[in-house]
């Protein structure tokens, strides 16, 4: 049961004789607990082994998403590399990782799948706070431990909160040590985008900026700022880029396509190979290596020419990434998201996401004994519903049947509450004072970004030609976190007009009005008695021209960019056994470590998932040369 309950029952006789049959179904029955399942035949031998009710032990799935290990034989090997530090995988965190164990004097190695000539890192901001980079911009220094509670309580506690404060305390020194070593111009440097001025540096002010709300620009300083009862920081640093007007949008392609990142981690590659560590390109991670007590001895790829042995005698560090395009895996693993996607008539291959890999380092785990987190498991999908042009921010939110359901400025909670609507339309509604909706978001991950503000000036143009009574609507240029992708915003001179293009007609029509009427009065008295959003977000809908954005609520998701649950690991990021007990010379970092995200992918701040592989990916290489850490 967990916890244990005070009763009336004698524990003498409880537990002695005959009684002790009586009194546990009594119990039993009094606590509403099923009577324990009988040992198993390993749970009498003593290994305490538990029963399975999945297909994989351990798991409650019924599909078998793990398959079974790889078994090679050593005259399948064509080549043997011994090593210190054996980094699986090239990624934003896997080159951090690699480049603090080198300056820890380790000899490393890495393997990448990709080919060098189509290696890259993806995204484009980096969550952190009190680097160098913020605070000469005025956002910080901020209190550590506040923002590690901010983000255990909007993971729900689903994490491990010394992690998380690892993440957190060593995040501005690891943003700092990567923009350190840009000295631009580098002609070894591959450029991301071959259309940029290659005079201009990743990290000149024009190229990367910090996400800020509106009224961060009108004097707001008492950070941290609060909006539907979570807390919020700036703390991004967005290699954006040069502003584009040339987005491609039947692509979708928006900044995030054109971001510079890449360009700032391959002066970390370079700096981790000047001081010895050794790249492996096109080689696939395949299977650990484990002496016969279960220790990490090293791995086992596949490359070109065949397999590859790799013996590390300190550490394999798993940086592979997550799971976004095994559909098996997903739908075996992602309980919440297949339970929508079944009520809706989905199949497994309608989960996958956009990431491109296939969760190699998670299965390596589990074959050596390590175990995902336990259900639910995170994934990229928060900042949903009706967010138009301007991103996810405080106006009024209806549902298909024209009724308010949430406190529209909790951008945490945006996804589960609109799923659990009726299936159809979901409308922001706004009026000429759009603007200050707009300006009163917080800077959470898909809300309006002012920290470059040509972004809100174009919004103001486009805007300004919506043409109203269209209802095929206009497109205006977005501001939502660095995207430069087009949004449909539809106008009209009357709100019966708006909710008529719509398409809300009858009783929908009827009870949307009365909804708005309702939320003005609300924000008349200044206190929103129904679902408590803050004061300042409290703003009626009455002048017009009134102007609306929609979504289409299909009540199922896909996992979106990528999956977040990960591998149990301790305090150290070492991946644990089924008893809590790390598996020595195995960890865990990036999308392969889990811990760090609970429900889905909250964020005081954007860009948690790239800041936490950044940091935690060189906090582990320094872990495991000694070096010290925050």
């Amino acid at each position: 049961m967990g916890i244990e309950e005070k009763t009336t029952i004698n524990r003498r006789a409880f537990l002695t004789g005959a009684a002790a049959t009586g009194a546990l179904a009594a119990a039993s029955a009094m606590f509403g607990c099923a009577p324990a399942a009988q040992p198993s035949e390993a749970d009498a031998a003593g290994t305490g082994a538990a029963p399975s009710i999945g297909t994989v032990d351990g798991y409650s799935s019924v599909i078998d998403w793990l398959g079974s290990k790889p078994e090679i034989s050593d005259d399948e090997i064509v080549e043997t590399v011994d090593t210190e530090v054996l980094v699986l995988g090239g990624g934003n965190a896997g080159i951090q990782c690699a480049l603090a164990a080198a300056e820890g004097g380790a000899k490393v190695d890495v393997v990448e799948k990709t080919s060098e000539e189509n290696r890259k890192v993806k995204g484009e901001d980096i969550g952190h706070c009190n680097s160098k980079f913020l605070i000469d911009q005025g956002y910080g220094p901020f209190d550590v431990g506040e923002i590690v509670e901010e983000f255990c309580i909007r993971c729900g506690g689903r994490v491990r909160p010394e992690i998380v404060r690892k993440y957190v305390a060593n995040s501005g020194e690891a943003v700092d040590h990567m923009m350190d070593l840009v000295q631009w111009p580098d002609d070894r440097i591959k450029l991301a985008v071959t259309t940029i001025d290659p005079d201009i540096s990743p990290c000149d002010p024009s190229q990367v900026i910090c996400q800020v709300p509106g009224i961060a620009l009108e004097g707001f300083t008492d950070w941290p700022m609060k909006r539907g009862g979570y807390r919020s920081w700036p703390g991004t640093a967005m290699f954006m880029g040069t502003i584009r007007h040339d987005v491609d949008k039947e692509n979708g392609n928006g900044v995030g396509a054109f971001s510079r990142l890449d360009e700032v981690q391959q002066f970390s590659i370079l700096r981790g190979q000047e001081l010895g560590a050794t790249w492996h390109f096109e080689e696939s991670a395949t299977v650990l290596v484990q002496d016969e007590n279960g220790k990490v001895t090293g791995a086992i790829t596949k490359g070109p020419d065949g397999y590859v042995k790799y013996n590390a005698s300190k550490a394999v560090v798993l940086a592979t990434g997550d799971y976004c395009q095994n559909a098996d895996m997903l739908w075996g693993l992602q309980d919440e998201l297949v339970e929508w996607a079944m009520r809706a008539g989905k199949t497994k291959e309608d989960l996958v996401g956009m990431s491109p890999n296939m969760g190699e380092g998670i299965k390596m785990a589990c074959w050596a004994g390590g175990y995902m987190e336990a259900s639910p498991r995170a994934t990229n999908q928060n900042g949903s519903g009706a967010n138009g042009p301007w991103g996810v921010c405080p106006m009024l939110w209806i549902n298909s049947k024209g009724d308010r359901f949430m406190n529209e400025a909790s951008v945490q909670q945006n996804f589960p509450e609109i799923l659990r609507q009726p299936k159809g339309l979901i409308a922001a509604i706004t009026d000429s004072n759009w603007a200050e909706s707009v300006k009163n978001g917080a800077p959470d991950h898909g809300s309006p970004n002012f920290g470059r503000p040509e972004y809100f000036t174009e919004l103001q143009e486009d805007m300004a030609k919506v043409e109203l009574e269209n209802p095929e609507g206009t497109e205006c240029r977005t501001m939502c976190i660095a995207e430069r992708t087009h949004k449909i915003v539809y106008g009209s001179k009357t709100l019966e007009g708006l909710l008529g293009i719509l398409g809300y007609e009858g009783e929908a029509l009827k009870n949307a009005l009365a909804t708005i009427d309702h939320y003005n009065e609300l924000c008349h008295a200044g206190v929103d008695s129904d679902f408590g959003k803050d004061s300042e977000c409290m703003i009626p809908i009455k002048n017009g021209p009134f102007y609306a954005s929609t979504a289409e609520n299909q009540r199922w998701l896909g996992v979106g960019l990528g999956t977040m649950g990960g591998l149990e690991t301790d305090d150290a990021m070492n991946v644990v056994d089924r008893d809590g007990n790390p598996i020595e010379g195995l960890y865990a970092i990036g999308r392969c470590l889990g811990g760090t995200f609970g429900f889905s992918n909250p964020n005081p701040w954007a860009g948690k998932n790239i800041g936490s592989a950044v940091t935690l990916g060189r906090v582990c290489g320094k872990l495991l040369t000694g070096q010290e850490i925050s």
